[in-house]
């Protein structure tokens, strides 16, 4: 079931994935179709919902012409859901929409302006804040990321300094200030996008998609506060916060016996890595990506943990596992 309300073809295609999501859709809906910049399509992949949103949908696009709304004829998963409306996107450039966040009227204009002015990005994001139900700033996120650097293993051994300074913060007694995902919410010029693996069916799927691009292009932050992630009470990550719980949400089907992401995310690094054009700059990468577990003891520990918590997801059952290695 799809409906195609958009006449012109659109420079910015706004992918918007959601599931059950009626609390705060028609507000993230309002939020996009306010947009300064005028040139847009909003994407709206209704991932089999049984609640209100079809409904919703129906409405604003009765209003708003440029909503493309469509819906699964099964449940694909958040991976599959996230990637479909990244499929369908018919624009040079694309950005990734939650259905609870809210973005700034001019947050798309400043993007798209910052992209045109550099040829070298790939990607524009704005800096950010955590907003609750009500719209109130919890706290304000991660920003000055500096990742522009011309050079691909620079920009990508910048991208790990900051979680390995997370790590150093804490260690220390110091709060340490989340938000480093945040670019997966920029304007990115989808062919870019296209040449990734998109978002994966495994835990930090996400952060493994911002590495391959960092490796493909600079990224631009816009010196303003112009997204608002939305903290709640039923975010679909605050449900999702055990390993098979995760896994299910990323995959939409019942959790395999054995589960293994943190390993798949390193496979994926090396792969990403040595996917690269055969020179200076692969090898470098590859090292970078190899070098990150090295240098963030918890990625490696992780790994290694895994390992043990699969022996005991084995011989235990999940449930009796997850018990037992609650406070991994």
């Amino acid at each position: 079931m799809e409906t195609d309300r958009v006449t012109a073809l659109p420079r910015v295609s706004i992918g918007l994935p959601v599931y059950n999501g009626e609390a705060f859709l028609e507000q993230a809906i309002r939020s996009l179709a306010a947009q300064t910049y005028p040139n847009i399509e909003i994407i709206v992949s209704d991932n089999c919902s049984t609640d209100r949103t079809a409904e919703i949908c129906a409405a604003l696009g009765e209003t708003h012409p440029n909503i493309r709304y469509s819906r699964t004829e099964r449940n694909l998963g958040a991976a599959g859901n996230f990637n479909r409306v990244a499929e369908l996107a018919t624009g040079p450039y694309f950005a990734w929409a939650n259905h609870d966040d809210l973005w700034d009227p001019t947050y798309i204009e400043k993007a798209v302006m910052a992209l045109d002015r550099r040829p070298q990005a790939i990607l524009a994001y704005a800096q950010s804040a955590k907003i609750d139900e009500t719209g109130d700033t919890i706290i304000v996120l991660n920003a000055r990321l500096a990742l522009d650097a011309p050079d691909p293993a620079a920009r990508l051994k910048r991208y790990h300094d900051l979680f390995i300074d997370i790590d150093r913060r804490r260690a220390w007694g110091k709060e340490a200030i989340e938000g480093f995902w945040i670019p997966v919410y920029g304007v990115i010029r989808t062919d870019a996008l296209k040449r990734t693996s998109l978002i994966g069916n495994y835990i930090s799927s996400d952060t493994i998609l911002l590495e391959e691009l960092l490796m493909l292009g600079a990224f631009h932050e816009i010196d303003e506060r112009l997204f608002f992630k939305r903290d709640h009470r039923k975010r679909s990550m605050r449900d999702s916060e055990g390993y098979d719980a995760r896994a299910e949400w990323f995959t939409g089907k019942r959790a395999t016996r054995l589960i293994f992401p943190r390993w798949r995310a390193f496979r994926e690094r090396m792969r990403a890595a040595l996917s690269l054009p055969v020179g200076r700059d692969r090898l470098r990468c590859a090292s970078e990506m190899a070098g990150f577990y090295l240098r963030r003891r918890s990625e490696a520990n992780a790994l290694v943990k895994e390992v043990i918590a699969n022996g005991g997801r084995l011989f235990l059952g999940p449930k009796r596992a997850a018990e037992v290695f609650r406070k991994w």
